[in-house]
């Protein structure tokens, strides 16, 4: 078989919705190039995929994961806390395009942790900062998050429910 058909193969097991999940797990693995990323990024999971690709040792992956628009935003909360700033950052901003269709709200607590971070992560690639300002263009902030930060104990949230 040559590289190309098998490649193509690899593609259409990774999108087809009846693949089992221990086959999406293995076509994770970095011998399937980017495939792995592409299939985090595109389409709707089981949930024991979505575990795998949150404990994968390979940011890309975890990066791809973040910037899912199938997986249920609460799902995606350990990657508020990813070790990676660039993980971090798509979380933040999981948009490609500028200005989507629609906006999938992160839940308070992932929202919290991604604005009082004060690293942007152990890759020293994206600061914290950055990733504030990825949050803040990303809208997926409610209204909502700056009404209930105004009492919050933290005064740079505090101040940022002011700006609201």
């Amino acid at each position: 078989m040559s590289d190309l058909l098998c490649e193509l193969w690899l593609r259409g097991v990774a999108f087809n919705p009846a693949a089992p999940s221990d086959v999406l797990i293995r076509l994770m693995d970095q011998a399937a190039g980017d495939l792995g990323q592409l299939m985090c990024k595109d389409r709707d999971l089981p949930d024991a995929v979505i575990d795998a690709a949150l404990r994968h040792p390979e940011w890309r992956i975890r990066g791809a994961l973040a910037r899912n628009q199938h997986v249920d935003p609460p799902r995606l909360a350990p990657l508020a806390t990813d070790p990676s700033g660039l993980v971090r950052a798509r979380l933040a901003n999981p948009h490609l395009r500028p200005w989507p269709r629609w906006v999938r709200p992160l839940p308070d607590d992932v929202l919290v942790t991604l604005l009082t971070a004060q690293d942007g992560g152990e890759d020293g690639k994206v600061t914290a900062n950055e990733i504030i300002w990825e949050l803040d263009s990303s809208r997926q902030i409610p209204l909502s998050f700056f009404r209930s930060m105004a009492g919050h104990e933290d005064p740079a949230l505090r101040i940022r429910a002011t700006w609201r």
